[in-house]
């Protein structure tokens, strides 16, 4: 159970990390972007209509609006790693405490099988001993 519990958590840190990643490579195209537009718009400045200008400034400032939305879902995405992180973490050395006592609890029992085993080595021996050297008369 402990084992499903672990499995479980990894398979939700690695669905969180990809969503993480794929909001990083949004946000990074749309800075790309952005930068591309700022940059045609500076070259282009003196043969620019004021048309033109003012649909670039729009487009701009709806880059920059779709860079803080998606800067605001990486965030969450982070967060969303980190607390997925803490669980696998802690799934994972739950595991490892009840292997440990899995271990343990099986040593005990050969423990006690080889007690009980000897037990009776003994006992036929003595039952053994006691038939040779006491004879009935």
């Amino acid at each position: 159970m402990k084992e499903k519990e672990k499995e479980q958590a990894e398979i939700s840190y690695s669905k969180s990390m990809q969503a993480l990643h794929r909001e990083q490579k949004r946000l990074s195209e749309l800075v790309k972007n952005k930068q591309q537009v700022e940059e045609r718009m500076v070259r282009k400045e003196e043969n620019i209509s004021l048309a033109e200008l003012k649909t670039n400034y729009e487009y701009v400032g709806h880059l920059q609006r779709m860079i803080v939305q998606v800067n605001e879902t990486k965030v969450q995405a982070e967060k969303d790693v980190e607390t997925k992180q803490g669980i696998l973490s802690e799934r994972a050395m739950e595991q490892k405490i009840w292997e440990k006592l899995k271990e343990h609890s099986f040593n005990k029992y050969k423990e006690r099988m080889l007690q009980i085993e000897q037990k009776e080595l003994d006992e036929i021996a003595v039952a053994r001993y006691y038939r040779q050297r006491v004879k009935p008369h």
